[in-house]
């Protein structure tokens, strides 16, 4: 990256995350060729925080939170976090998912979950390093072998700010991630 990225809080809706979204949603259907309905439709009422992270002016990575009464009290889904090919490689997804985090301790939320799938090696390696720890799979992928969840608790009710494990979450809806 020839600039320092910034990241601002858009709406859901915003033009330049939803391009990236579908980039996102484009690579997936190749890397899962024959595998049907990559793509979840998504509530835009149930996304609460999307943020956008540009490069010398250039959208270059999104991720957002979904927070659902499938995902219970208290917790979150991180969805969509992508980085457009051009800017991978140079810390943006980590940038991106660490304002998420922030944004979910802001909000009164202790946890994020998330499911992504085998064929993203780069992003299980980003939760992994991050201390998102396994978790069984949830939601729609629940019986899905070529899905991988994780979750991550932000803060514990004996440790603000601890980043220690709780217990899975149940019945969240979830979609594929990168």
């Amino acid at each position: 990256m020839s600039a320092e990225p910034t990241l601002i809080q858009v709406p859901w809706s915003d033009p330049d995350t939803a391009a990236l979204r579908d980039a996102q949603q484009a690579e997936l259907a190749e890397r899962y060729a024959g595998v049907e309905d990559i793509e979840h439709v998504l509530a835009p009422a149930e996304m609460v925080a999307t943020v956008l992270a540009r490069v010398d002016g250039v959208a270059a990575g999104c991720g957002s939170l979904r927070e659902s009464p499938a995902t219970g009290e208290g917790v979150a889904e991180l969805k969509r976090m992508y980085v457009a090919p051009a800017f991978r490689g140079n810390g943006l997804s980590r940038l991106i998912l660490t304002a998420l985090e922030d944004i979910a301790v802001a909000r009164g939320l202790r946890r994020l979950v998330l499911e992504t799938g085998v064929q993203q090696p780069e992003a299980i390696g980003l939760y992994v390093s991050a201390g998102y720890e396994p978790i069984a799979n949830f939601g729609r992928y629940a019986d899905e072998p070529g899905s991988r969840c994780f979750a991550r608790t932000l803060v514990s009710s004996c440790e603000p700010g601890s980043a220690a494990g709780g217990p899975e979450p149940s019945g969240a809806a979830s979609s594929r991630e990168a």
